[in-house]
């Protein structure tokens, strides 16, 4: 198996403990793990805690945590048992777009706050988030010590009866997998730390789920049974009429941070490439700081583009709505971080997708997707070409291909939030 991720020293520790302070070391340690993820041995190459699962049955059995009676799976009482959610977390997200499917019954979300930062009310006070009271109730744990933490979360799980747990937590919540294990029959593993390790990907729980399509080839190549959700993508709104004066309209979309980082390139050297092509105009959506303006406004300057063919536009509720009203006619990925959702987002709307990338990226970072309507970048230099083919597939039309491509990963997210069979990926994708 590719991307492990072996603690031997861990499972040596749990091997010595003997009393509940002894766990509760031992959980501290673990939960503490992702503070070393971003190192380049461990960031998009590792992915799989294998030795680490392999340990949840005994300490279940440790904790005395029985084994529930197995029920049927269904929606009929739906948990999702996470870690925290933050204001523009892309979990917390995912989680918000299952409760709005599964209304009127709607669904508990149990958060075990290990980190005990109680930030679940900046997530709930976002404007943005406020759909999410569509759930029935929000359980955090308070309890102080994270032994007493799996006890509290396990109690209000037998307590809850669910028929349903969507796992979501953080990559090392042994909190909540180990609490949700005596759960197995009726819990399904949501992928979501996609190039990270991530505690129970490899316990077989009732199912285990893949938003991204990396993850899924990853998890796939490994042998697991699992699936691929993808992610929730809104209607597609028309895109507006404009007059053809020979424009070349380009998106962007994302996170201040995804544009930072350390690459081969900046993400002004794309914005240089793209702007250099006559009649171009770059749309940049989503909230921006001094420092990232000052840096374009500096190599924009220096390449003696005009500064109002960057468009800072802000935040906006809806990509799809914003691609429509700017008349888009290509989206260029955030970099050197991409954004799978503004991604598949931009796709759905028909907006033909660039995505930078270098080619020594880790193979967990590198974006793929089944859909045919994007094309890879290796480097500012690609970036005309790429325009061109961008261009020329806005313009024709769409294939039956690509239009069933397309309403099948439309279906899937669907799917998954109704509990129902998900469609098989295609076999001839293999990572890197």
């Amino acid at each position: 198996m590719r991307f492990l991720y072996p603690q031997p020293g861990l499972e040596q520790a749990f091997a010595a403990a003997r009393t509940a302070d002894d766990m509760d070391a031992f959980l501290t340690r673990v939960v503490r793990l992702p503070e070393h993820f971003r190192t380049s041995d461990v960031y998009g190459r590792r992915l799989f805690a294998k030795g680490l699962d392999a340990l949840v049955p005994r300490m279940a059995r440790f904790m005395q945590l029985r084994d529930q009676p197995a029920r049927e799976k269904s929606n009929a009482n739906v948990c999702i048992l996470a870690t925290r959610f933050y204001p523009t977390g892309g979990h917390g997200r995912i989680a918000q777009e299952v409760i709005e499917r599964l209304q009127p019954a709607g669904a508990v979300t149990l958060l075990t706050d290990i980190y005990r930062e109680l930030r679940y009310a900046d997530f709930f006070n976002q404007p943005t988030n406020r759909s999410f009271i569509g759930e029935r109730a929000c359980l955090t744990l308070g309890s102080e010590l994270l032994v007493e933490r799996v006890l509290e979360t396990y109690m209000m799980l037998a307590a809850m009866r669910p028929t349903r747990i969507l796992l979501m937590s953080h990559p090392m919540d042994l909190v909540a997998v180990l609490a949700a294990w005596p759960f197995r029959d009726v819990v399904e593993f949501v992928h979501h730390a996609d190039h990270v390790p991530a505690l129970g990907a490899t316990l077989p729980f009732a199912a285990h789920v893949d938003v991204t399509y990396t993850c899924h080839l990853a998890c796939r190549e490994a042998g697991l049974d699992a699936a691929y959700a993808g992610m929730a993508t809104p209607v597609a709104t028309r895109a507006m009429a404009r007059p053809s004066d020979g424009e070349l309209r380009i998106a962007t979309c994302g996170s201040v941070h995804k544009y930072r980082g350390h690459g081969r390139h900046r993400w002004a050297d794309y914005v240089v490439a793209a702007l250099s092509r006559p009649g171009a105009r770059l749309f940049h959506i989503g909230e921006t700081d001094e420092a990232f303006r000052s840096e374009l406004v500096a190599a924009l300057t220096a390449a003696g583009i005009a500064l109002d063919r960057y468009v800072l536009t802000g935040y906006r509720p809806s990509l799809p709505a914003e691609l429509a009203a700017q008349g888009a006619d290509a989206y260029l990925a955030s970099y050197p971080e991409t954004g799978a959702k503004a991604n598949l987002e931009a796709m759905m709307a028909g907006i033909p997708v660039l995505v930078p990338g270098d080619d020594d990226q880790p193979p967990l970072v590198r974006y793929r997707s089944p859909l045919p309507g994007w094309r890879p970048l290796s480097s500012p230099g690609d970036l005309n070409a790429g325009l061109d083919w961008a261009r020329a597939r806005r313009a024709g039309p769409q294939d039956a291909a690509n239009i069933a491509a397309l309403a099948q990963e439309a279906a899937r997210f669907d799917d998954f939030a109704a509990g129902r069979p998900l469609a098989p990926t295609p076999g001839e994708d293999r990572l890197a």
